[in-house]
């Protein structure tokens, strides 16, 4: 090179020795800085719109409050998809903007297009809430409590209470939420033979006590000179004051509470429950602050909870699940991956070289280039991810490919008897070009991944930087620290050793395929060829599932379960689970503790041993009969379960509710024929009864009887009144609210309900039978939508074959072949994912082939010579594929990372043959005896180099450790292919170079001619 960087280092060793020395030092302080957690940050901008409407079946609430929240947020610029949940008294609305959409702004907008259609909600609704959703607020640990010594409602509190306030003040904490447990509450529980007796009805008494029972500021007086203020203290402190306290009848009669109702301190209606090994506790969930450590939240959260073990001995802490965990095994089984890989890259180079010195200088490489990488991490923001882990991965045996060129470049000059440090000072700058050629090829393939948009550019920002830094910094090792160890290291050759003769197997194939370069040109597109093949072979997929032993069930109850019923199966479940002998825990979740908590719902999460007999995901092929045999309740494996994807779900979507249903119901029993699929199922819970009060027109108009009456009378007598409108009990620590009801055995009396007091125009009341029938007919337990529109789910468990395999068998069902008219198949979740995902990388891979030309023609001063070196990609594709398919592995994501990473290495061999040949060519040798000398001198370090990537791969193709599998198809793909693009690369490229070459040669003239014409 023009620049002689090299020779500089060597002439001027300190200041190089400065520079690596802070570098060495910034990197390490980095390190230490950078958190460690399982995903990267990323910004999705989604915003979820909760509206509560106690009591209210799931088609009112549907009605009355979705419709017109959707209406409102689909008008938003920038929403991409708007989903509901629609569930008895809950409507949850997820707005999905647009990527790149500021999130804070979305939510903005959304919180005031809710705010514009407030008064078209109905008026017993409380108040929306609008949130932004954080993809990475998952719980990284889960805990349970349990006593003997305090009741459920205690030990609830204390949970809320004490655990809450003490975690929350941890560095990193962001929430502590309650699983399971029960609140407390004032229950009014009214006698309804009373009510009727004396006329009263349940919003009667819960309005007058409403009024009654509380406390309101009076003003303020200047009463002796003193400022003072006033209040007016007339709620009840005691639940015996509660009961004394006189109500008006509103007929000019005063009655006592109690005279009405019995008034208790006690729980309030459950409505779910967490259980562990099937005995009940009460948990707590911890989430972290987006920018903290998982694993340092997860030990601070650890210490806490310790402490409070110690200051409440008869309250027991167990850890459940922790995320955590799993991220820091993977991290450490990463990190001994990184060793491993370094070690068996310098055995390589030993092996190559004979020189021990020579293979300390090309194996302090590794470490030195990826130290500071940790610096320039820690600046950017970056964390010790997954995604960024798999970097760091990648790279390890590139990082020593520019110090093995060099080194052996050096030391073959040193074999001829030149002294080391002139061997040093000419021979590192001699390869400089290839050394610079071959690391930028790498750069600008992986900072198109890094600027990649949608859902797979959010995840690989900090992935295609983070390799970009750190192939730089192995540039910056080889150009600066590898000559200059060289020339003060290694030692003179003690025998010169002649250059040996090119002969053997190599040779004469090179020769043959330079005499035959049609013959072997056609053998490339024969194998191109192959490859497609191999290709199409391939299963398709997401994302490899991991065995780290966490299995997530999902759990629904028949339509009208009970909380006992499904108290009874999760029992029955997780007895038979932990009669499996890898089961370790059982933890079961049903329902929430609101009022409007879908009971019939709930998550199952199965711990396995860790010297478990099979895989995680052997197990759950294993585990779907014993599903199966669990009576009354749906069970199946939750989408984003931790032991990998191990479903499929289809989405369809209608504006016809009834024609949706048929759709969904015929293609849910096509779907039970393909032998890909088990346990097929719609995830939208089956109809249920609903009990249906209808009023009597003429009746009701003659009485002055309303419908929102009629809502008020049954809500409050059955469930009690919303929070906002009860009536408060301060006990000093908690204001609890005050419930009024009635007792559960009236509510499940059908008479009672129709002889409940409806109050008239007139002032006096009549039952309710008299001015509306009851009658029962069955209604939607749940309904979901999709960009307003009905939407219906079929799932189903994949059966050992791959997603892509699945979807293309559900493709191919005749119901999906023809979809009737107002029914589509939006494109939604892992299926859209991964389409997505296919495409961006796609994209990036020609954006990086166009880089890599551009690069290169700027560094070889010619546009025909790096089509040479292009033509070199596609004979890694063949090795690469075929060892996926010997291995079993899917064409996923890390296997689109491993051909990525492929388009720069093959580029590498190509790069350092063309390189030399062209320099040989320059002094005047002809071009073929400049090809056979490239080849020869060439071969052992791109032998060398190849060699050394794949040894430093090999410990993560081996998927040794958790978190490997992820990382393990991504190695298999980057090693075949490393193979078999080096064995043909030496053959054919040089082929291609005579070709390209000639072509060259006779448009040059031409070229010529048309320019000089134009110029006269």
């Amino acid at each position: 090179m023009n620049v002689q960087m090299s020779a500089w280092a060597i002439r001027n060793p300190i200041p190089v020795a400065v520079l690596f020395i802070a570098l060495m030092i910034a990197g390490m302080a980095g390190y230490h800085s950078l958190p460690i957690k399982l995903y990267p940050d990323v910004s999705f901008p989604i915003v979820q719109v909760t509206v509560t409407l106690s009591g209210a079946a799931a088609s009112e609430v549907e009605t009355q409050i979705t419709r017109e929240v959707e209406a409102a947020v689909s008008n938003v610029a920038g929403v991409d998809h708007v989903q509901s949940s629609v569930s008895q008294g809950l409507s949850s609305t997820t707005v999905e903007f647009e990527i790149g959409e500021d999130p804070q702004k979305a939510t903005d907008e959304v919180r005031s297009a809710i705010d514009r259609i407030r008064g078209n909600l109905p008026r017993g609704i409380e108040e929306p809430i609008v949130q932004r959703f954080d993809v990475d607020s998952a719980p990284i640990v889960t805990y349970a409590v349990a006593t003997d010594s305090l009741s459920d409602v205690e030990l609830s509190w204390f949970v809320d209470d004490t655990v809450a306030r003490r975690l929350i003040t941890e560095q990193g904490v962001a929430q502590v939420t309650r699983v399971g447990g029960v609140e407390r509450e004032i229950n009014v529980t009214l006698n309804p033979d009373r009510l009727e007796a004396l006329g009263l009805t349940a919003p009667q008494v819960n309005n007058a006590l409403r009024s009654a029972s509380t406390d309101v500021p009076g003003g303020r007086s200047e009463i002796g000179n003193r400022e003072q203020t006033v209040r007016v203290l007339a709620a009840a402190e005691t639940t015996t004051a509660l009961s004394n306290m006189v109500i008006s009848t509103g007929n000019g009669r005063e009655v006592r509470l109690s005279d009405v109702a019995t008034v208790a301190s006690g729980a309030a209606e459950r409505r779910g429950f967490a259980a562990l090994d099937g005995r009940s506790v009460v948990g707590f969930q911890v989430k972290k602050t987006k920018s903290s450590s998982d694993v340092a939240v997860a030990r601070a959260v650890e210490q806490a909870t310790e402490e409070l073990a110690k200051a409440y001995p008869q309250v027991k802490f167990e850890r459940i699940v922790s995320t955590a965990s799993s991220t820091q095994n993977s991290f450490s089984a990463t990190l001994d991956a990184l060793v491993e890989g370094m070690l068996l890259a310098a055995l390589v180079v030993f092996i190559f070289l004979r020189n021990w010195r020579a293979t300390v200088i090309a194996a302090l490489a590794m470490p030195i280039s990826l130290i500071p990488t940790f610096a320039a991490m820690s600046y950017m923001g970056f964390s010790l991810n997954m995604i960024t882990l798999l970097a760091l991965t990648l790279v390890i045996g590139i990082l020593v490919d520019d110090a093995i060129v060099e080194i052996e470049n050096i030391q073959k000059r040193i074999e001829a008897g030149e002294s080391p440090y002139k061997a040093a000072l000419f021979g590192a700058d001699e390869i400089g070009l290839a050394v610079v050629a071959t690391t930028l090829t790498i750069v600008v393939v992986f900072l198109p991944v890094s600027l990649m948009g949608g859902f797979a550019g959010q995840f690989f920002k900090e992935f295609g930087f983070t390799v970009a830094l750190s192939v730089l910094f192995s540039l910056l090792v080889a150009r600066l620290l590898t000559p200059l160890l060289a020339a003060y290291f290694l030692k003179p050759a003690t025998h010169i050793h002649p250059p040996k003769p090119f002969t053997g197997f190599y040779r004469r194939a090179l020769d043959f395929a330079l005499a035959h370069r049609w013959l072997s040109l056609g053998f490339g597109g024969a194998l191109l060829a192959g490859s497609v093949l191999l290709a199409s072979m391939l299963p398709a997929g997401f994302s490899p599932p991991q065995d780290n032993g966490i299995v997530e069930l999902t759990l629904e109850g028949a339509p009208g379960a009970t909380l006992a019923d499904m108290r009874r199966s999760s029992e029955t479940l997780t007895s038979k689970l932990k009669a499996l002998p890898d089961v370790e825990t059982v933890f079961t979740t049903v329902g929430s503790g609101s009022s409007d908590g879908d009971l019939r719902s709930g998550r199952v999460t199965v711990l396995l041993k860790e010297d478990r007999a099979v895989t995680t995901q052997v197990f759950q092929v294993e585990l779907k009969p014993l599903l199966l045999s669990i009576a009354d309740v749906r069970l199946g494996f939750a989408a984003s379960g931790g032991g990998g994807s191990s479903t499929v779900q289809v989405l369809l979507a209608s504006e016809d509710a009834d024609l949706l249903s048929e759709t969904a119901l015929t293609l849910e029993l096509q779907m039970r024929g393909l032998a890909q699929l088990s346990n097929v199922h719609q995830v939208t819970p089956r109809p249920g009864s609903e009990l249906i009060i209808s009023p009597k027109p003429a009746q009701a108009a003659r009485l002055g009887v309303t419908a929102e009456t009629l809502g008020s009378i049954t809500r409050v007598a059955t469930l009690g009144d919303v929070d906002a409108n009860t009536a408060k009990f301060n006990t000093g620590e908690q204001r609890l609210p005050i419930r009024v009801r009635l007792p559960g055995d009236a509510r499940a009396d059908l008479q009672t309900l129709r002889n409940l007091r409806v109050p008239t125009s007139s002032g006096v009341s009549v039952p309710l039978s008299a001015v509306a029938d009851i009658r029962f007919q069955p209604g939607a337990a749940r309904i979901d939508r999709f960009d307003r529109k009905r939407r219906a789910t079929i799932e189903g468990q994949l059966n050992g074959v791959s997603l892509g395999d699945a979807d293309q068998a559900i493709r191919q069902l005749p119901i999906m072949q023809t979809l009737p008219a107002g029914v589509s198949q939006p494109a939604y979740g892992q299926s859209e994912n991964m389409a997505e995902l296919f495409g961006s990388f796609g994209a990036a891979m020609l954006a990086g082939i166009g880089l890599i030309f551009a690069v290169l023609v700027l560094l070889f001063k010619s546009f025909f010579k790096p089509i040479t070196i292009l033509a070199a990609l596609p004979l890694s594709l063949a090795g690469a594929f075929f060892g996926l398919l010997v291995a079993g592995s899917e064409l996923d994501l890390p296997a689109l990372i491993g051909l990525l990473m492929l388009m720069g290495l093959a580029a590498k061999n190509s790069i350092l043959l063309v390189e030399f040949t062209i320099e040989l060519e320059r002094t005047g040798v002809s071009q073929k005896d400049a090809l056979i000398r490239a080849c020869r001198e060439r071969s052992r370090p791109i032998v060398m180099t190849t060699v050394a990537m794949a040894a430093g791969m090999l410990p993560t193709a081996l998927a040794l450790g958790e978190g490997s599998e992820f990382r393990a198809p991504m190695a298999i793909a980057v090693i075949g292919g490393l193979i078999s693009s080096t064995l043909l690369s030496l053959v054919l490229v040089p082929v291609v170079y005579e070709l390209i070459d000639d072509f060259e040669m006779w448009l040059k003239p031409k070229l010529s001619k048309l320019v000089v014409a134009r110029t006269d």
